[in-house]
């Protein structure tokens, strides 16, 4: 079990496969390149959730799954996403829940995306499963003490090289696409810290305006 967390990590820190550049299935697929003009943080102003869960090769034989819900004003991001241990995402193993300010502008190299930066104020992680609080634990998350259901702020120490700490990244370089009412964000396939790893194509899943 512990094999299929530490490569989870790596999906979510950027070091997923890259099969959402093309991928076109049951998720709904990429959006059409409709030369849509540069997205305003207006326009992102809701929520928006994963419509099921969600199913991310994990480059060794397994699966991955999640659920992810975007919380966004104009000027401001939040993200809660909770990782399972099955695949009907009944079974939770820990949350993440992250927020700060972000910026839009400039033309993405996807057609029809936007360039968004989004930035870390906060970081909160959750064990849901008592065999992540010694995961947890072992890694020098946070505090330390970890207790299931008792969130930490992680935004400083990082956690398991998915929560990088916040003064070694401060902001996270993404695209954005907007497809209906379906949000895409790019693959996270690089190194999302540094502006050279801005991603080059779309992830396989949106997120659904509720």
């Amino acid at each position: 079990m512990f094999r299929t967390f530490f490569v989870l990590f790596s999906v979510l820190a950027a070091c997923s496969d890259d099969k959402g550049a093309t991928d076109t299935g049951a998720a709904g697929g990429t959006p059409e390149d409709t030369g849509a003009p540069i997205l305003t943080g207006a326009e992102l102003e809701g929520v928006w959730s994963s419509s099921a869960c969600e199913a991310y090769d994990d480059g060794n034989g397994g699966t991955n799954h999640l659920t992810r819900t975007f919380s966004l004003t104009p000027e401001r991001w939040a993200l809660d996403v909770t990782v399972y241990g099955d695949p009907d995402c009944t079974f939770g193993l820990f949350d993440i829940a992250i927020e700060g300010p972000y910026t839009l502008g400039g033309e993405a190299v996807v057609a029809g995306a936007t360039n968004g930066d989004f930035a870390f104020a906060s970081n909160r992680w959750t064990a849901l499963a008592e065999d992540m609080v010694g995961v947890f634990d072992q890694a020098g998350c946070g505090a330390g003490g970890w207790e299931v259901g008792v969130p930490q702020d992680v935004t400083a120490t990082g956690c398991i090289g998915v929560a990088h700490p916040v003064a070694d990244c401060p902001v996270e370089f993404d695209i954005v696409a907007l497809d209906g009412d379906e949000l895409y964000f790019g693959a996270r396939v690089t190194d999302m810290c540094v502006e050279e790893g801005r991603p080059t194509a779309l992830g396989p899943y949106p997120v659904v305006r509720q």
